[in-house]
């Protein structure tokens, strides 16, 4: 009948080069036999004190990858830092190129909007994948050749260390942001009333279609407003959270959303500038298709930066 030392050996053994089985069996078992010895004297029984000495051996596939110098990981300490820093920085490069080209290039030739981001999407994942996938082989290659020993290792000094997050939420964002709101706010006014085209009797042409005063140009200077709240909030506090980081998400939705919907329903502009620009709506017609494309990388964008923020705000408070 097998032995759990005969068990243990062969687990360990079978994972090992065959010309080093016979060695590292023979090792195995004279320390599993000087460890039940000792505990034997102890008092132990021959089964419990053998059970505890394999248990004290640990995982067979562990010593099997010890005992041949074979590393249980694709990438060692030696070269696992510096890929995973080139990994991101390649991905945050390459990921939003892709993903943004083909964009613009569904845009242009007139793809429905979710067709066109569905599309967009799927191809930039799969471009990450790939160059996720050829990079880490790339490493663990070098890092096999190498030994896991570096020629020309890094050398690093504590000039390297990177600054601490900004916390503080600076008075001249929140001022440029409250400016900005107002100025939307005086230009949603201002293409209404004081449009500086004119038609050929002398009327005033609006910009965007008098019927979205009706709710949707209130709803934009209103949430204009909600807009500046926000920022003085956020300066009062002094450091995006988690809950602005999601206020801010909703914040973007409620601009997206119906910013996107006016614009692929040909709500936007009215009948009177239409009209009279009549010659140069084709090529206006193609900027308003990229427009929503443009609208939802901005909103992505300024949602993901709130979280970035949030996350970053957080560390300087937990050291100080």
């Amino acid at each position: 009948m097998d032995t759990l030392t005969d068990r243990y050996v062969w687990a360990v053994t079978r994972g090992v080069p065959h010309d080093r089985r016979k060695d590292v069996g023979e090792q195995l078992r004279a320390d599993v036999a000087a460890n039940v010895a000792g505990r034997r004297a102890a008092g132990a029984d021959a089964r419990t004190a053998e059970t505890a000495a394999i248990t004290d051996l640990g995982d067979p596939d562990r010593r099997a990858a010890e005992a041949s110098g074979r590393p249980g990981y694709l990438i060692g300490p030696a070269y696992f830092f510096d890929y995973r820093r080139i990994l991101i920085i390649v991905l945050s490069a390459v990921t939003p190129s892709v993903f943004g080209a083909l964009l613009l290039v569904e845009a242009m030739a007139g793809t429905d909007l979710w067709r066109a981001l569905l599309s967009a999407l799927t191809v930039a994942v799969t471009v990450a994948v790939q160059v996720a996938f050829w990079m880490t082989v790339a490493f663990a290659v070098i890092d096999r050749m190498s030994g896991g020993r570096r020629r020309t290792p890094t050398t690093w000094n504590p000039a390297d260390l990177p600054e601490l997050p900004m916390a503080r939420v600076g008075l001249g964002e929140t001022i440029f942001a409250l400016l900005a709101y107002l100025l939307i706010i005086g230009l949603i006014v201002w293409q209404q009333n004081i449009w500086v085209v004119e038609s050929a009797g002398g009327t005033a042409i609006p910009l965007l279609d008098p019927a979205l005063w009706s709710f949707w140009l209130p709803w934009f200077i209103v949430l204009a407003v909600l807009e500046m709240a926000f920022a003085l909030t956020l300066y009062a506090v002094g450091r995006w959270t988690w809950a602005l980081a999601w206020v801010n998400v909703l914040l973007n939705l409620a601009f997206a959303v119906p910013a996107v919907m006016l614009v692929v329903t040909d709500q936007l502009l009215s009948a009177q500038f239409r009209e009279v620009f009549a010659d140069v709506m084709p090529l206006l017609e193609v900027f308003l298709r990229i427009i929503p494309y443009i609208i939802v990388g901005a909103t992505v964008l300024d949602a993901v930066g709130g979280f970035r923020k949030a996350y970053r705000g957080r560390s300087p408070a937990s050291v100080r």
